[in-house]
């Protein structure tokens, strides 16, 4: 009935649109993918709690040109995760909530979500932007719109902005809302930024830098009583007020290019320790990305290289600082949630589904690549060989380590370990791509937690999924 209704509803708003306003046009954009995913030990212990699940999902993007100059942009989700709302995971394959999945015949309805929807106005210095709109800054370590073929998340906010250009540079002030509760002033969570950028396409060069400031009354901050607890707090009767700046430079050569983007995060974050003092934020993270390409040659080399603070468990305040879940280095490493500790100190950003945040991840077998980079240093050099136009065969290995350890004792250790990563891609067209991955994650000793004795067991895991764009 829902996707009925809102076929229907699409076509009279394109009848309504062609027969009223001949001068607009409707432009769709979109994409499809299908993914299959096993770990084998996500808790690199026994039980392993091996996971095995599929993903199916689509989304579409119609843009109407209402007049020169003059857009009105949507995305919608087709098949939406419910396990993770505000995502782009998709439903999982198999997915059934009858409660007679075993006699019915009938799969039942997936849902349909509406994630951007916002107005575009270009002029001839300038362009307005009012709406939900995607978020994006250099790497996308923070600010991450998702527009990859195979990102499951995404940064978007109800914003105001305006951006000014003037020849390469531009200036963006911009006004957003990330909560509110309801009509009333008050129980909202705002933030004002400004982001002034450089952009050269003919030196291939960028520089920018955007600030933001972020204020939450304490009836919209959300936290959960885990959330709290992972902070080091016992509740949550303060006040949001936060400062975040990043900066990013790009560079490129003909045999050489780099990306950089550090960020800084401080203030407070309305939680109290039993004391009654405020837990503040004191973090900051800085990645890095070289690119080393030979035109000429059927071999590439890169890297990505970074690191995030973590939470000084000996503080009131949390020093943690995590990148954006989109920010993928290995396919296991800082993907997903392995081990019987919150050693990235990630459970402050998502609740845990069992179990106290304190101490360990919950039941890491139901979960998807929903894991943060957070707490490490870490160095990923890979090699792409192009074995023809449409083959290419990429290893790389992980190397990382935790910035603190959890367990403040000498007996721990921060060797997180060494992954090997080996993928293959097949581009049959130029919109079409599908991707097998083979992750071998071989644990150091900091998961065994000092005298805690846990297991630090061998894990591996597959990937295999298909994206078409269009």
């Amino acid at each position: 009935m829902l996707r009925k209704n809102f076929i229907k509803a699409l076509g009279i708003s394109v009848a309504l649109i062609s027969s009223q306003a001949p001068a607009m046009t409707l432009d769709w954009t979109g994409g499809y993918r299908f993914e299959w995913t096993e770990v084998d030990r996500p808790s690199l212990a026994s039980p392993s709690e091996r996971k095995a699940y599929g993903l199916n999902y689509l989304y579409l993007s119609p843009k109407i040109i209402a007049a020169d100059g003059v857009d009105v942009v949507s995305r919608f989700d087709i098949l939406g995760s419910s396990q993770n709302p505000g995502s782009q995971l998709g439903q999982i394959w198999g997915m059934n909530t009858s409660n007679s999945a075993a006699s019915s015949n009938n799969q039942g309805e997936g849902k349909i979500t509406i994630s951007q929807l916002y107005l575009k106005a270009t002029q001839e210095y300038g362009a307005l932007l009012v709406g939900r709109a995607p978020l994006d800054f250099g790497v996308g370590m923070a600010y991450n719109s998702g527009s990859g073929a195979f990102d499951h998340w995404y940064d978007s906010r109800d914003v105001i902005a305006y951006k000014v250009v003037v020849g390469d540079w531009f200036l963006m002030p911009i006004l957003s809302r990330s909560a509110a509760k309801g009509y009333q002033q008050g129980d909202t969570i705002s933030s004002t930024a400004v982001q002034l950028q450089y952009e050269n396409a003919d030196n291939r060069s960028s520089l920018g830098v955007i600030m933001e400031g972020k204020k939450g009354s304490t009836g919209a901050l959300g936290y959960t009583a885990d959330q709290i607890a992972a902070y080091g707090g016992t509740s949550a009767i303060g006040s949001l007020s936060t400062s975040t700046t990043h900066f990013m430079l790009a560079r490129g050569f003909d045999a050489f290019a780099f990306k950089v983007e550090g960020g800084f995060l401080s203030g407070e974050t309305g939680i109290r320790t039993a004391t009654n003092q405020d837990v503040s934020y004191s973090g900051y993270g800085i990645a890095a990305e070289l690119n080393f390409p030979r035109p000429d040659s059927k071999w590439e080399f890169s890297a990505k290289l970074g690191m995030a603070t973590g939470d000084n468990p000996e503080t009131n305040n949390f020093e943690g600082y995590a990148f954006d879940q989109n920010y993928d280095v290995g396919m296991l490493l800082f993907n997903h949630r392995m081990g019987k500790k919150d050693f990235l100190n990630t459970n402050v950003y998502r609740p845990v589904s069992a179990g106290s945040a304190t101490q360990d991840l919950g039941d890491v077998s139901n979960t998807a690549d929903d894991e943060y980079l957070s707490n490490a240093v870490y160095l990923a050099p890979s090699v792409n060989y192009r074995w023809s136009e449409r083959l290419d065969i990429r290893n790389t290995l992980v190397y990382a380590q935790l910035m603190q350890t959890v367990k403040s004792s000498v007996d721990s250790t921060k060797d997180l370990g060494l992954e090997w990563d080996i993928e293959l891609t097949y581009r049959p067209s130029e919109r079409v791509q599908w991707v097998n991955q083979l992750g071998l994650l071989f644990p150091g000793q900091a998961w065994k937690n000092g005298t805690s004795g846990f297991e630090n067991g061998f894990n591996f895991g597959f990937a295999s999924k298909a994206a078409i764009s269009f």
